[in-house]
């Protein structure tokens, strides 16, 4: 066989007559009702052709063949779909492709439910009637060149999906990796989130700023290209499991005094890229997966102030950001003082002069004044700390309404309530400041 190998069969043929098989780094089948209706679309909008009709075209499937079975890199989603009406048609199919992931298992029973119940649809479809351009490939890292380039799946990929792909595939051993790709799926639901935290944690470095940032509302595609760009492409070759940490030295002592991997440090692929994310994703689930009926003080402050989005969307995202610094650099043994103060610092952009507090402007507040810079650098927690009691924040509270007076009401009911202090409009930073110390000695 040629390096690559491209034709175009019918997908009888190609259910038939290669063995296939799924990874078991591929992201799990989730097709749902809405990419199904659109496919079953399709096959009835070319079913009322009555010019000259050519078999229904299903896209292009890339396979890579190992030597005894041909492992789909792109096209698990629509393989699995047909391969569902299949078995609906015709109860004695044997297509022996294996699922063993319960995301997927489940959404493949779900689907077949779906079809069961409108079943007049599978006379729409002729399996010798449909054609794919298989794409096969000798070489495991030329068949991802084709996946990352086409793409050509009903539920789009983003970054983190092609990312999970590209590290797992680095790792040889199988059980290893296997294992690896059960921790990725236990934290899926926030992976997408925490890769762009990192991603804009990373480019907006004060001594290696990048060419473009992307704020947060950027286009899926683009943030596509970014993620790849900074956690595949910029990754090292190399399998070590390196961490980056701060440590404190005495005689006879060594006391690390940060996370065991450093926001910004080099990555390696595979393991390393893997243990890193899943790291800062843990961090990030103790900060704002906040449990409501955990009655912490932190816990109770992020509920009832930081998700309340009122005018403060930007705000919000901006603090995450340097709060994920935080505990990057020094743990989570003093993040409710810390959080208090860092609040007090970024949200009081809510009562300057400016009407309306759009992501440029926290952006360049925290690039003028390099919070993050100085989290990150800081020799101690009480550095950073005073920095954050001791700047002067700009307030202007004469004439406040609308979001302004909403928040400040917020504001002033959450410590009158919990700290029993009055935080007035006039005196709102110095009333502020003797309510958080009144939060934290309750």
């Amino acid at each position: 066989m040629n390096a690559v190998k491209v034709d175009s069969i019918t997908l009888e043929n190609l259910l038939n007559n290669y063995q296939l098989a799924i990874p078991e780094y591929q992201r799990p089948y989730v097709w749902t009702e809405r990419e199904i209706n659109k496919l079953l679309f399709q096959f009835l909008e070319h079913k009322k052709r009555i010019d000259y009709k050519p078999n229904f075209y299903l896209g292009s499937i890339v396979l890579h063949f190992d030597g005894e079975k041909h492992n789909i890199i792109d096209g698990q989603q629509r393989i699995t779909t047909m391969q569902i009406l299949s078995i609906l048609n015709n109860e004695n199919s044997k297509y022996n492709i294996k699922y063993n992931h319960p995301i997927t298992l489940n959404h493949i029973k779900e689907n077949y439910n779906f079809f069961k119940s409108n079943k007049e649809e599978l006379n729409l479809i002729d399996f010798d009637k449909i054609n794919v351009t298989i794409v096969i490939t000798k070489s495991e890292d030329m068949a991802y060149n084709f996946f990352e380039t086409l793409n050509t799946g009903g539920k789009r990929l983003g970054g983190t999906d092609i990312l999970k792909a590209h590290h797992l595939r680095s790792i040889s051993e199988n059980d290893e990796r296997n294992s690896y790709a059960l921790k990725w799926e236990k934290k899926q639901k926030n992976l997408e989130t925490v890769n762009r935290m990192l991603s804009k944690i990373r480019r907006m470095d004060y001594l290696n700023k990048s060419k473009f940032v992307p704020d947060k509302f950027t286009d899926d595609n683009k943030w596509k290209n970014v993620l790849t760009d900074d956690f595949a492409d910029k990754t090292k070759k190399s399998n070590r499991d390196i961490g980056y940490s701060f440590v404190e030295i005495e005689e006879n002592t060594h006391t690390i005094t940060a996370d065991k991997y450093a926001i910004r440090q080099p990555l390696n692929q595979g393991v390393n890229y893997i243990n890193y994310l899943l790291n800062f994703t843990d961090d990030y689930n103790f900060l704002f997966e906040t449990d409501e009926l955990i009655k912490n003080k932190y816990s109770y402050f992020n509920n009832e102030i930081i998700d309340v989005i009122d005018g403060t969307v930007d705000l919000r995202y901006f603090y995450q950001l340097a709060l994920l610094c935080f505990v990057d650099r020094f743990g989570r043994k003093n993040v409710l003082e810390f959080s208090l103060y860092l609040f007090r610092f970024i949200y009081s952009l809510r009562l300057n002069d400016l009407s309306r507090v759009y992501e440029a402007t926290v952006r360049n507040y925290i690039t003028e004044t390099l919070i993050f810079e100085r989290i990150l650098n800081a020799y101690t927690y009480e550095e950073i700390l005073i920095f954050l009691k001791t700047y002067e924040v700009k307030i202007s509270t004469k004439e406040i309404s609308g979001v302004k007076q909403r928040f400040h009401e917020r504001i002033h009911l959450f410590f009158k309530n919990n700290a029993e202090t009055t935080i007035s409009k006039e005196n709102y930073d110095q009333d502020l400041i003797i309510a958080i110390k009144n939060y934290l000695k309750k």
